[in-house]
């Protein structure tokens, strides 16, 4: 008997602690999904707010960006006004030291260009200049510090063309402006005395900012031209290069004679000739050589 009450009496405090166990998990789960759904309920109402809101800046915060921004441009004005007022006005050259500059950097490049014992730049070449260079003919004093300027450029793309080895530079034209009598009908470009280009009055005008334009053409392979275009674009220069046409010159495959593999052949008469075996060479030395010409935008942002 006593031994039932016992079991009886452990079975009722396991039962118990088995309810109090399962009321303390309920309890904490139901905490949980609380908490869960005050913070839904939280953010709910803020999203709401959010959403309830004026999404246009008040007339006073509008008012403060506004009396910023003035205080901005004054600012912007004063310090380009402060810098413009201690900088050294460029010092235009002479008609005589354009020309002598004309033709000692004309020279130079001449000689980079056989630098390698190649000849990138055929005879006569003027880069554009052919009005001033080998003759008598002087600018006018108005026009010298365009043609500085435009030669400084044409300077600083003809080392980046001639650094890639290209394996002729066929043309060069600029901008004209300065086509008034004697030369004024000689071309812009190749050789002293090609053909006429279409004068520019002034310099033009691209988004607001004056820009010089080129035109070059060469001759070159495929990798060239590519490291040309690459290497215009990091220059630091301003350059845009606005068209580009390429025209493939067809150089075919060709066999190469070569005296230590050359053959003996018995003519029908008896008589021995040398036949060269026909073996195809290819190479970089007879890959398709590409005609380019690029239409090249120089800009300049002076006073900016």
């Amino acid at each position: 008997m006593n031994t039932r009450k016992i079991i009886l009496a452990l079975s009722a405090g396991l039962a118990l602690l088995l309810g109090l166990m399962g009321f303390i998990s309920a309890y904490r789960a139901y905490a949980q999904a609380s908490t869960v759904k005050n913070t839904l309920d939280r953010t709910y109402k803020q999203l709401q707010a959010i959403y309830a809101e004026n999404p246009f800046p008040c007339a006073t915060n509008m008012s403060v960006v506004r009396h910023d921004t003035g205080w901005l441009t004054n600012w912007h004005g004063a310090l380009v006004y402060d810098a413009h007022a201690v900088a050294v006005p460029a010092k235009s050259p002479s008609a005589s030291g354009f020309i002598e500059k004309l033709q000692n950097t004309s020279v130079a490049l001449h000689r980079r260009a056989m630098a390698d014992g190649g000849k990138m730049l055929p005879d006569g070449f003027a880069f554009g200049f052919e009005r001033y260079l080998g003759t008598r003919v002087m600018p006018k004093q108005e026009h010298v510090k365009r043609l500085d300027l435009q030669f400084s450029m044409v300077e600083s793309l003809m080392r980046e063309v001639l650094d890639c080895h290209v394996v002729e530079l066929t043309q060069l034209e600029r901008e004209r402006f300065d086509g008034e009598g004697g030369d004024a009908g000689a071309a812009v470009g190749r050789r002293r005395g090609a053909a006429v280009a279409n004068e520019a009055p002034s310099v033009a005008a691209g988004g607001g900012f004056p820009r010089e334009h080129f035109t070059i053409a060469f001759t070159a392979n495929e990798k060239t031209v590519a490291e040309v275009v690459n290497l215009l674009a990091r220059m630091s220069l301003f350059v845009v290069i606005t068209d580009v046409k390429i025209d493939r010159l067809e150089r075919g495959l060709r066999p190469r004679p070569d005296r230590t593999a050359m053959e003996t052949a018995k003519e029908p008469g008896g008589g021995a000739v040398l036949r060269a075996p026909q073996r195809v060479v290819s190479g970089p030395d007879v890959a398709p050589l590409l005609k380019t010409q690029m239409q090249v935008d120089v800009y300049t942002f002076e006073g900016v």
